[in-house]
């Protein structure tokens, strides 16, 4: 036999057994002269036949059963669980649905098999029927609980965040958990698509909504300020970016591109190195490295970029620094008499073990090599950040003109 079935009759033979202890408990205390248990013939029938390996029959036994009270029905209830837990949702379905259909349960009994019922769809991928039933436990309060954060994952998948919005604010209120940072993200969501129909206005209000559910909520930043600079109002946008310095410098290389196009807009090349120094101290990211070494080398000439880049080698061991320093002609002229070793190189290198992988999720260290808002992994909102690859080496900064 499939040791996977004997897993599953276990259980059932088990609650066979307290079930039948029970009503003889029972019958003993109400009539002492009976101890006759009556157990359902059809569960004895359909265990022989589970313990035969044809569960076809037996399934058959099982939702022809006649007899239904609070115990026989926990019994169907745990035989479709263990059917779904066994990736056989088919079955497991028609046992629930079946249990759906009759019209002898007790409302209790009912919203329990509407509930198991609902999961089956849902592991199944029939996200409307699983929401159908969802909604109508949603209003039965020993489940609205559980409904809800079915739902929310029904909203979340299928990109519905209006109606994510809505439950994730019912979930916030029973549960007095913190659902900031996911309510934060579809109101992001909804910004995009605002955004991509040139509906600026309407974006922005989704974006305010997102900073009242978290009060530095980093892609609403973002967003912010690219929606400003498309007005035109390239201050503004400068002013937003420059903002996740103090709440989120991890994620300054990821404004690098937006912010040089609002200060070469502005015209004010000056302004752009400044940041770039002002980023480079908090988060020493590839881009940042970059950005600041071509901006040194169009203003004060190629050598000066390349004096520059040796300094941030040294002060933060960064592979991308290293390849652009070691792939220039003129790097070994440059280099002469400058302590970058054997060893800074071999810590470089140890480095780059994972760097294709850039992003890592806080969560459940899922790695990828582009920012999601959502990790793949886990599906957690907001949990993906940069790695931090590079390490300070000294303890001096770089000097502003170097």
């Amino acid at each position: 036999m499939d040791p996977v079935w004997l897993l599953i009759l276990l259980p059932i033979a088990a609650a066979s057994g307290w079930m039948m202890a029970n009503r003889d408990r029972a019958q003993s205390e109400n009539s002492p002269s009976d101890h006759t248990a009556k157990v359902p013939e059809s569960f004895y029938k359909g265990l022989n036949l589970l313990l035969n390996e044809q569960p076809d029959r037996a399934l058959d036994v099982f939702l022809d059963a006649t007899e239904l009270d609070q115990d026989t029905v926990e019994m169907h209830v745990a035989l479709g669980n263990l059917f779904r837990r066994r990736g056989e949702i088919e079955r497991a379905t028609q046992i629930h649905q079946n249990l759906v259909a009759r019209s002898d349960l007790e409302p209790g009994m009912r919203a329990l098999a509407l509930y198991e019922l609902a999961q089956d769809y849902f592991k199944a991928g029939l996200f409307d029927r699983a929401e159908g039933l969802l909604q109508e436990l949603r209003q039965v309060e020993e489940y609205q609980e559980q409904a809800c954060r079915f739902l929310l994952q029904i909203y979340d998948q299928e990109k519905e965040w209006h109606s994510a919005i809505v439950i994730g604010e019912e979930l916030a209120s029973l549960t007095r958990q913190d659902f900031g940072e996911p309510l934060a993200q579809y109101c992001c969501e909804l910004a995009e698509l605002a955004i991509s129909e040139g509906k600026a206005g309407k974006a922005e209000y989704y974006l305010d909504s997102a900073l009242k559910y978290v009060d530095h909520c980093t892609r609403a930043t973002l967003i912010s300020g690219r929606v400003a600079a498309t007005r035109g109002n390239h201050r503004a946008a400068i002013a937003k970016w420059c903002s996740l310095e103090d709440v989120a410098p991890q994620s300054l290389g990821e404004v690098v591109p937006m912010i040089s196009e609002s200060y070469e807009a502005l015209g004010d090349q000056r302004g752009f190195r400044h940041f770039l120094e002002r980023a480079i101290e908090v988060c020493p990211d590839s881009r940042i490295i970059s950005a600041l070494v071509e901006i040194t080398r169009d203003s004060k000439g190629k050598l000066a970029g390349q004096r520059l880049l040796i300094d941030i080698v040294k002060k933060y061991p960064n592979l991308e620094g290293l390849y652009q320093l070691l792939r220039n002609r003129t790097a070994p002229e440059i280099l002469r008499g400058e302590s970058i070793d054997l060893e800074l190189i071999t810590a470089l290198l140890s480095e780059s073990v994972g760097q294709s992988r850039e992003y890592q999720c806080r969560q459940c260290g899922f790695n990828c090599s582009s920012l999601h808002w959502q990790c793949p992994g886990c599906k957690e909102w907001g949990s993906v950040q940069k790695r931090t690859l590079v390490k300070d080496r000294t303890a001096t900064k770089l000097a502003p003109n170097s």
